[in-house]
């Protein structure tokens, strides 16, 4: 029998949330893994900086208050999960229930070992990705390799390498978390998802404030200038995709056999 993988689980909820924390503690009642919340931040703590002027080059508008606490809270965590003896990540909002048996079934199995150094739980819009391994938890639950940006943040899971890579790459500010979090051809590694995904988001306003869109800068030279750019970045995407080879790490997709982490909770495959 192999040891467990020590894996930190954190909630993300604003410190006066008390009503949703209560509410989000009355669901993992049965949770039967350690997991603690994790008071969100309203601006960011360097080594993270926020350029308002990039921002508008790059994203088109200037990140709301919502948006720079919920990125210098994700940003945090990571930061203090590279200082803790954890091997691996959970970060949950508090606005989501979560299957906490899919939950403790990832959090102790190594997935760095097996190249999943991202694995996303949830997403906020239809997402581009494909299937690299059937049968991941079960006979209904397969991994997903995902493409271009997945939007929300309301569940992930990281390896010390990801958020390693992620605290490098993103110490400055210049567009919402969850799209700095989904450039994996700027940071090296590729995302993944479980899916379904074992957790949903309830209705209503997260404590961590996410925004609702705000106009754009629609200046000529902006919007050229905001092309040129995301372009470029478009074709690095697509150079680092056709670069990936999945097979090599999981073999050619097969809807047959045993589920690929269905013993990792009890520590033997």
């Amino acid at each position: 029998m192999t040891t467990r993988v020590k894996t930190s689980i954190q909630v993300i909820s604003m410190a006066s949330a008390q009503g949703r924390r209560q509410q989000f503690a009355a669901t993992a009642e049965h949770a039967e893994i350690d997991w603690e919340f994790f008071s969100a931040l309203r601006l960011p703590a360097a080594p993270l900086a926020y350029d308002e002027d990039l921002t508008v080059r790059r994203f088109g508008r200037p990140l709301k208050p919502g948006e720079i606490g919920c990125y210098a809270s994700h940003f945090a965590v990571w930061q203090a999960f590279l200082d803790s003896p954890a091997a691996q990540l959970i970060v949950f909002e508090d606005d989501v229930i979560v299957d906490w048996q899919a939950i403790r079934t990832l959090a102790h199995q190594d997935l760095a070992a097996h190249r999943i150094d991202v694995l996303r739980l949830f997403a906020t819009h239809p997402i581009n990705a494909k299937v690299v391994k059937y049968k991941l938890l079960s006979d209904h639950s397969h991994l997903l390799r995902l493409r271009g940006y997945t939007y929300g943040t309301q569940g992930y899971m990281l390896s010390k390498r990801a958020a390693q890579a992620l605290v490098e790459h993103s110490k400055v500010m210049y567009m919402p978390v969850d799209w700095a979090m989904s450039r994996y051809w700027i940071y090296g590694l590729p995302h993944y998802a479980s899916f379904p995904f074992p957790l949903f988001e309830r209705q209503g306003q997260s404590s961590i404030e996410h925004s609702q869109p705000a106009p754009t800068s629609t200046t000529s030279s902006s919007v050229a200038a905001r092309f040129a750019w995301r372009l470029a970045d478009r074709m690095k995407r697509l150079r680092f995709d056709l670069a990936a080879n999945d097979r090599s790490l999981f073999g050619p997709p097969s809807d047959a056999g045993q589920a690929f982490l269905t013993d990792a909770s009890s520590g033997t495959r």
